[in-house]
């Protein structure tokens, strides 16, 4: 069974800044306002090279970010560089059109994401990321643990008891 990739806090896709891989002739870059500088500097950098850009705006409708995407030829290396949302929409529209995350090249230009899967209740939850014990909104701690499931989108949560230390009497 194929898991496609998602991006997520530690995914190999993401970039401090966009590098050029010489195998690949063709770039498409998509980036949404804040992303609009880092791109255009890319652009700049590969102006000898086939070329195509898109600015995602919220009021682009998902099919022309879809269209602009699998109009792409085989071996075009894709850069991104927009908001965590963004980005993830992006470079899941991208893997679901047959780009693979080796392909893909994500900057992102706000807070990254990071997910809980609680193993009691069943649901992922938004958590810091530097939180390495939680509580789940079911009421359950959880242990963060260190793999990504890809299937449920989420670090495993691990629940647990926790010990609760009792005051001395006479303190």
């Amino acid at each position: 069974m194929y898991n496609r990739p998602v991006l997520f806090d530690q995914s190999t896709s993401l970039v401090k800044e966009f590098s050029l891989l010489q195998e690949r002739s063709k770039i498409a870059v998509m980036f949404d306002e804040s992303g609009k500088l880092q791109a255009e500097a890319f652009l700049k950098e590969v102006n000898n090279l086939p070329t195509s850009s898109l600015l995602v705006t919220e009021w682009l409708q998902d099919e022309t970010i879809r269209e602009f995407i699998s109009s792409q030829k085989i071996g075009t290396q894709i850069y991104i560089a927009a908001k965590w949302d963004t980005a993830c929409k992006i470079f899941s529209m991208s893997v679901e059109e047959g780009a693979s995350e080796e392909e893909i090249q994500t900057f992102i230009t706000d807070e990254k994401k990071r997910y809980v899967y609680c193993m009691k209740c069943f649901n992922a939850s938004e958590i810091s990321l530097d939180e390495q014990t939680v509580k789940c909104s079911c009421g359950t701690h959880l242990e963060v643990g260190s793999f990504f499931s890809v299937v449920r989108k989420g670090y495993i949560g691990y629940p647990f008891i926790p010990v609760v230390q009792r005051q001395k009497v006479g303190s």
